[in-house]
């Protein structure tokens, strides 16, 4: 199961950062490119959470005989998500500390429909900095991000453990 579990891991990782990483390569980090960045963003952690839908049949159909039970695809496709969230997390990090550092300024004034450095801005920001200045500092938004990734992931985990859940293999 650990193999597995690495395997897909790793392509959900690859995926979550991947395509938002090369999405701003291509139309850039700023004001002008958040729209795009917020549906590149979603839709690749939605698809790189289907790999967990594949971590379970392959487990199923290729080690255990045919066999998955509800609680043993939750688990796969959890420790597939953690994996997904964790690497995510690394990147927000990464992104957040060296390639966009006033990522949350922008994206605030972007979200309020504000100019930068305005006095109506820095009001607005400052008020909300002090409201809700931890969702906004490096471990803040690092854990939002890795939980956005889980979350979707434990809910791709509930409905493939559903659909893929085999107690005996049928004979034929």
């Amino acid at each position: 199961m650990k193999n597995i579990v690495v395997r897909y891991g790793v392509i959900a990782s690859l995926i979550v950062v991947g395509v938002p990483l090369l999405s701003g390569l291509i139309i850039g980090f700023g004001m002008d490119s958040f729209a795009m960045g917020e549906i590149v963003g979603y839709t690749s952690m939605i698809v790189a959470m289907t790999t967990v839908y594949f971590a379970m049949r392959h487990y199923r159909d290729q080690i255990n005989k045919g066999v998955l039970s509800f609680g043993l695809g939750l688990k796969i496709g959890s420790l597939v998500s953690v994996l997904a969230g964790i690497a995510f997390a690394i990147y927000n990090v990464v992104f957040v500390t060296f390639i966009m550092p006033d990522f949350n300024e922008q994206y605030f004034a972007y979200a309020e429909g504000l100019e930068l450095g305005t006095p109506e801005f820095e009001a607005k920001f400052t008020a909300m900095m002090e409201a809700n200045g931890f969702m906004f500092s490096v471990l803040g938004g690092t854990i939002l991000m890795f939980s956005t990734v889980f979350l979707i992931g434990f809910i791709m985990s509930l409905i493939s453990s559903l659909i893929l859940q085999r107690k005996q293999v049928m004979a034929v």
